[in-house]
């Protein structure tokens, strides 16, 4: 039969043998543990990598946008302007024949010989012989 002293001898070396273990355990888990958190990083760093690209994509898309914008603009001006002076042109021309009437009428009324000094405008002439 064993006796007590054998007894805590085997014991004891299940005992140690069974810490051994579990601090393998604590062990290899921590390593798990590690590895898996490197591969975290790992990704995080790569994620971070692709935001940034897509930043730095972004923001010449912006720039691109913004000189589209700039350009728009400048073209609605010149429209704008383009349509104005339209409008003047058209003015001008619709008063022409006004304008061609009254000029006539200047030149071949005689005018009266007085001692005063007439300062009307004639306007334009324009040469209609052509």
């Amino acid at each position: 039969m064993p006796t007590a002293s054998s007894l805590s001898l085997s014991t004891g070396g299940y005992v140690q043998q069974f810490r051994q273990q579990q601090a393998q355990r604590t062990a290899d888990q921590a390593a798990q543990n590690a590895q898996s958190l490197q591969s975290q990083a790992r990704s995080a760093r790569f994620d971070a990598a692709r935001a940034q690209q897509n930043a730095r994509e972004l923001e010449i898309k912006a720039g691109q946008a913004q000189s589209e914008a700039n350009r728009i603009n400048v073209n609605v001006r010149a429209a704008s302007n383009i349509e104005t002076a339209q409008t003047n042109l058209q003015t001008s021309y619709d008063r022409l024949p006004d304008q061609i009437a009254t000029a006539k009428a200047d030149t071949y009324s005689a005018p009266n010989v007085t001692s005063s000094v007439s300062t009307a405008s004639i306007g334009t002439v324009v040469d209609t012989t052509a």
